[in-house]
């Protein structure tokens, strides 16, 4: 028993699975109960949930359980789904037999099969206990989809919304008392509680399709799906609804036709009216939503989170544009990589936490002193960057020279065991700007070179580009910069 419970209770992590288990579990349970009370203990409530309407037969009812009983056996493995399987196959041969008393003109003798149906006979019904064509037609397409789940064809909705159809209208035809839906004096007439139950079985078979829209629709997070998962219950039910108390009210006198023609329009028009601002708010909001987090994210990939610096790439996009504007413009340009000397040394003896305050330190010291058109970043660890435009090769190298001593009075301010210095490589371009993977790369060397000279210094490259040939360049008056004067550097000619 526990192997079996372990085979058919296999429950997906998806909820329309689950929801699939419970509609074929239902199904089989209207079939056990109308079969079991409505027919072995004779009780007529049981087989017409409406008193004087057309009831529920016998071999519905067993149909109904086979069909559940397939659906619910539809995830198991081994020889319960071959039980599954087996189910669906002899539900479709029974419907099919009706089906062929009907077309053919014969009688098998399994209309009353294994009840007599004392108020068919009573009625004069020219076949008693013979289910109703249309039935038969929603049993066989049924049973196909169960089969074609089985088989994972992927056909299972288009054979299904059919059976959903009829079960629809005669649910609706009942609830409007439509007189086609009532009467058990014809074989053509589908029981209330035949519609409820095909209902149920034919929701379930389309949520146990694994890649069926309906699985999409209730699974998705998409704006558009989400927002068919709260309209369509509105459109079945708002009409529904409008259209009963319709018939009510004039069916009660409280008004005539025309009067509840207008109420019926005018009513409709209010709630679709409604609806329509409802969808528009919500989709509205939803792209407020969006948009902010589509902002956040954007700003969180560019930004370094302890510093609320850039970060590698939010630097890296910054200085393509600030080399091709000094492209375009033939101005010059410098980048400055700073690096902190003993970082990991403080780093061992005082904690991370106290690392990390010397960072947040340094890099408003370091913000605090560059213009507001320079651009600083920090790519990781205890490595800053900065670009100066409009920079040349001695206001670099004068900057560079400022920076050694920011950082060791930013440092100091934190106490005794904080203190620490930085080597500064400089790399600049006087004619045109190169990639921003050569500019980074060209500091990157001669920051390590400061660094292996001993740190608290300044290491400067060549210039990353010859002169452009037949551009002119702004003249500068001699050892002017726009960042400072020039100071004493340490410059590789290596570099």
């Amino acid at each position: 028993m526990s192997g079996m419970r372990e085979a058919v209770v296999r429950r997906s992590p998806l909820s329309a699975s689950r929801v699939a288990f419970a509609c074929g579990a239902c199904t089989a349970l209207v079939g056990a109960v109308v079969i079991g009370v409505g027919w072995a203990c004779n009780v007529p409530a049981v087989r017409s949930v409406v008193p004087g309407t057309v009831a529920m037969k016998a071999s519905t009812a067993l149909m109904f359980m086979l069909c559940g009983t397939s659906l619910m056996f539809l995830r198991a493995k081994g020889r319960w789904r071959r039980i599954g399987w087996i189910c669906a196959a002899t539900s479709a041969a029974i419907a099919l037999a009706f089906l062929s008393e009907y077309v053919c003109g014969w009688n098998l003798g399994i209309d009353e099969l294994p009840f007599r149906d004392a108020v068919g006979h009573a009625v004069h019904m020219a076949y008693p206990g013979r289910p109703a064509p249309t039935t038969m037609v929603c049993f066989v397409l049924a049973a196909m989809a169960l089969l074609a789940l089985q088989a994972r064809l992927r056909i299972e909705e288009a054979l299904v919304i059919p059976v959903l159809a009829v079960a629809a209208m005669c649910v609706i035809g009942y609830a409007y008392a439509i007189p086609a839906f009532y009467g058990p004096a014809s074989a053509a007439k589908m029981a209330l509680n035949t519609g409820g139950t095909f209902l149920v079985l034919a929701t379930g078979i389309m949520l146990a399709a694994p890649y069926g829209r309906s699985r999409r629709i209730l699974g998705a997070t998409n704006p558009g799906t989400v927002m068919a998962r709260r309209l369509l219950p509105l459109a079945v039910l708002v009409p529904l609804a409008l259209g009963w108390l319709r018939l009510v009210g004039q069916e009660d006198g409280i008004f005539g036709l025309r009067v509840g023609t207008w109420l019926l329009t005018m009513t409709t028009i209010t709630c679709l009216v409604a609806v329509v601002l409802w969808s528009a708010s919500s989709l509205g909001a939803t792209d407020v939503r969006r948009r902010h987090l589509e902002r956040e994210l954007k700003r969180i990939a560019g930004e370094d989170e302890l510093t609320e610096l850039p970060n590698r790439r939010g630097f890296e996009e910054r200085l393509r544009r600030e080399l091709a504007l000094a492209t375009r413009h033939h101005t010059p340009g410098a980048l400055l990589m700073i690096d902190l000397d003993r970082f990991k040394m403080i780093n061992d003896e005082h904690g991370h936490a106290a690392g990390d305050e010397l960072l947040r330190a340094v890099s408003a010291a370091l913000k605090g002193r560059l213009r507001d058109t320079d651009a600083l970043g920090r790519l990781g660890g205890d490595e800053f960057v900065a670009y100066l435009p409009h920079t040349d090769a001695a206001g670099a190298r004068g900057v560079a020279e400022h920076m050694l001593s920011v950082v060791r009075d930013a440092s100091a301010a934190l106490g005794d065991g904080m203190h620490t210095t930085a080597s500064v490589g400089v790399a600049f371009d006087s004619t045109s700007s190169p990639k921003p993977e050569a500019m980074l790369k060209a500091a990157d060397r001669a920051m390590y070179i400061a660094k292996r000279a001993g740190g608290n210094r300044t290491s400067t490259a060549k210039p990353l580009a010859p002169p452009a040939l037949g551009r002119k360049r702004p003249r500068m008056p001699d050892g002017a910069s726009l960042a400072g004067p020039r100071r004493p550097a340490v410059h590789d000619p290596a570099l």
